[in-house]
């Protein structure tokens, strides 16, 4: 408490933590805005034989494979494709993260 205040709040500490509290609920929805449009973001590859989706966090959301691959591929071959569809997908990000935000991929 402030000496002499009688245990109640000056009317310029109110209005001070009346601003801040207005800044912080700004603020707040700024970020909460950032998080939901980066929440509808994705980032897709489509290599012909497999389709793939994934959202920002990374999480793959859809994964579609044409028939032919599972007789038509050996195991490391499959592998080798799946990569380079994961591959592309992160190509992908890091270049919007670049062109967005001006950094890396962490």
């Amino acid at each position: 408490m402030v000496p002499g205040s009688g245990g109640r709040a000056q009317p310029r500490d109110k209005d001070l933590v009346e601003n801040v509290l207005r800044e912080l609920s700004e603020a707040a929805d700024k970020w909460e805005a950032l998080v939901g449009q980066a929440e509808t973001v994705t980032y897709s590859v489509d290599l012909g034989d497999i389709h793939a989706v994934v959202n920002s966090d990374g999480r793959l959301v859809e994964l579609t494979l044409h028939p032919a691959v599972m007789a038509g591929y050996t195991h490391g071959e499959l592998a080798d494709r799946l990569n380079l569809a994961i591959a592309a997908l992160r190509k992908e990000a890091e270049e919007e993260n670049q062109a967005r935000y001006g950094g890396a991929v962490q």
